[in-house]
């Protein structure tokens, strides 16, 4: 009787709520989140991509620009891609936390393509979430980043550490179209209370978008000054 009712109920949340697919608004069985079409038209890369000529890196070996605070990017996918560009936006704008998983899942699906399976997934790092200042966060009601982070952390068996905290409100990047102004707003806007957290280690640095890499460079200027091994900034996906 009651698993009687529990049915009953669900067949009328499905006609008073018809679950819709986020892209195309085709109609989709309960808790889906896109429909079949629109899953299988997400192209998702197979290679890491230097952060600095956006070159791919198939062998996963840098470019040898002489950087000094070098890092690796490793983004699911490109956000031209429509469809992905729309699910972030309901992510980060719209408060669709329920898209996390699926967004993660994604993500796990690139980092097990063969080009990258062994060279990030075997080396064990730790996960650190790009931080919102704790305002912001507030105000917003969660970090997307950190969502990601957590969700992928406990899917990959990886120990996750919010090991660098930000201390300055800066102005949303998105706000800022030039490349040097938003440089500039990021400087310094980082610290790590705790170096010996991340000191000798490799890390999985999570974030949902990498645009002009300005956050993810002052991110991983401070923790190689503090003693980090080889850092991935593994996105979602990147303009």
């Amino acid at each position: 009787m009651y698993l009687s009712l529990i049915k009953v109920k669900n067949l009328i949340l499905e006609i008073l709520f018809p679950s819709l697919c986020l892209n195309c608004k085709k109609y989709l069985p309960q808790n889906e989140i896109l429909c079949q079409f629109c899953l299988d038209s997400i192209r998702l890369n197979t290679a890491l991509v230097c952060p600095i000529c956006r070159k791919r890196l198939p062998e996963n070996k840098s470019c040898r620009h002489g950087k000094k605070y070098f890092y690796f990017l490793a983004a699911a996918g490109n956000y031209s891609d429509p469809i992905l560009q729309n699910l972030i936006h309901y992510f980060k704008y719209k408060n669709f936390q329920n898209l996390a998983p699926f967004l993660v899942e994604l993500l796990i699906k690139y980092l097990n393509s063969p080009n990258l399976k062994f060279h990030i997934l075997n080396s064990k790092p730790i996960v650190i979430p790009v931080p919102l200042h704790h305002s912001r966060e507030k105000q917003r009601g969660y970090n997307q980043s950190k969502l990601i982070a957590e969700i992928l952390s406990k899917k990959l068996n990886f120990q996750l550490i919010e090991a660098v905290k930000r201390t300055k409100n800066n102005k949303p990047q998105v706000n800022l179209k030039n490349i040097e102004k938003r440089v500039e707003n990021v400087k310094n806007c980082f610290e790590i209370p705790y170096p010996e957290l991340i000191k000798n280690k490799n890390i999985l640095l999570v974030d949902d978008v990498y645009t002009s890499g300005a956050t993810m460079n002052e991110m991983v200027k401070i923790l190689k000054e503090n003693g980090a091994r080889r850092i991935i900034a593994a996105v979602i996906a990147k303009a």
